[in-house]
Parts: C-alpha cells; sequence; structure tokens
C-alpha cells in the first residue's frame, strides 16, 4: 500500500516540471525568469526555487526505487534547498527596502516554517526521505508567497504551482508522520 502511495504521489509530482515552462503570471513562466535577459533580477530570484522540483522529482523516483542516495548526491540536494532559501533571503532583502510587512510577514511565515521543517526531518527521518523533505520545504516559501503575490493574475503556472503546494505539503506530512508513513523503509 504504502509503495502505491508514493507511485502515485510521484506521478503527481510530474506537473511541478510542467509548470516551469508554463506562464504563471503576466505571460512570464519561471523558466523566463532565469533564462531571458530582460527579465532577471527581481524575477529570477523568484523563478529560480521553481527549479527544485527536478532534484524533488528525482528524489522521489529513487526513494521509490529504494536506491540510498550517495553522501554527495545528499550534500549536493541540500546545498540546492539551502540555495534556494537565500534566494529567498535576498528577495525578503528587497521587501525590507521597501517597508512592505505585508509582503515580509506572507515571506516569513513559510519560511521560517521550511527552515523548521528542514530541521526536523534531518533528526527524525532516514537521510534519504529527509533530503526529500528539505527539497519539497525549500521550494514551498517562493511558491506560497508568488502563489499569494500574485493571486488575480494566475495563469497556468501558478494553478499547476497551487497544485504542487498542496501535493508537496501532504507529501510532507506524510513524511514527518512517522519514519515509514511514506513509504520507505
Amino acid at each position: 500500500m504504502r509503495f502505491m502511495m508514493r507511485k502515485y504521489l510521484l506521478i503527481l509530482g510530474i506537473p511541478s516540471i510542467v509548470l516551469l515552462f508554463l506562464p504563471y503570471t503576466g505571460g512570464v513562466s519561471p523558466w523566463a525568469t532565469v533564462s531571458s535577459g530582460s527579465w532577471r533580477g527581481i524575477l529570477s530570484l523568484l523563478g529560480g526555487p521553481f527549479f527544485l522540483s527536478i532534484p524533488i522529482l528525482i528524489a522521489q523516483a529513487r526513494m521509490l526505487l529504494k536506491r540510498p542516495f550517495s553522501k554527495g548526491e545528499r550534500a549536493t540536494y541540500r546545498l540546492l534547498a539551502c540555495a534556494a532559501l537565500a534566494a529567498g533571503l535576498a528577495f525578503l532583502g528587497i521587501l525590507w527596502k521597501s517597508s512592505d510587512i505585508l509582503g515580509i510577514l506572507i515571506w516569513c511565515i513559510p519560511y521560517a516554517a521550511a527552515v523548521g521543517m528542514m530541521i526536523l526531518s534531518a533528526r527524525k527521518l532516514n537521510p534519504e526521505e529527509a533530503t526529500t523533505v528539505a527539497l519539497q520545504a525549500a521550494w514551498l516559501p517562493n511558491a506560497i508567497w508568488c502563489a499569494i503575490s500574485f493571486w488575480g493574475s494566475w495563469q497556468t503556472g501558478a494553478y499547476l504551482a497551487a497544485f504542487t503546494i498542496v501535493l508537496y505539503a501532504v507529501e510532507i506530512t506524510l513524511s514527518m508522520r512517522g519514519k515509514n508513513a511514506a513509504g520507505f523503509s
């Protein structure tokens, strides 16, 4: 049963890759924010963390196949998670300068929760599951901030991101419920 649950969650995670190339708001996709010279700067800080969905899907597939991660792979994934959170810190600095208190709160609450999940998962879960939770937790603050900030002007990518927010929250919850709750023995 747990194997089937993990398999379904992996299949449901595929839209998180597709959303990278679909317009999120204003006709701009996460891919456009990081690949086009005209969108560099603030938007690349917002678009970049969405690319964690690629290593997340790889990590989930490895867990489904019950293949342990090498130390180098775990370190790389954790470094990517920290880089996504660092992009958030840079963006938080921009919000701080503009004195956007609501924007700061919208960003800080999920950011603090993500850091807490990363720390707790490292203590509670096996290394593979903790690494996957760290990637998912690092993906969430940026996605939540974008979902709230761009509310009302969502396009296809934003709807897929909202679906992925719920999916990752469910997966993190299943993982944190118990050592084997998400199907990795």
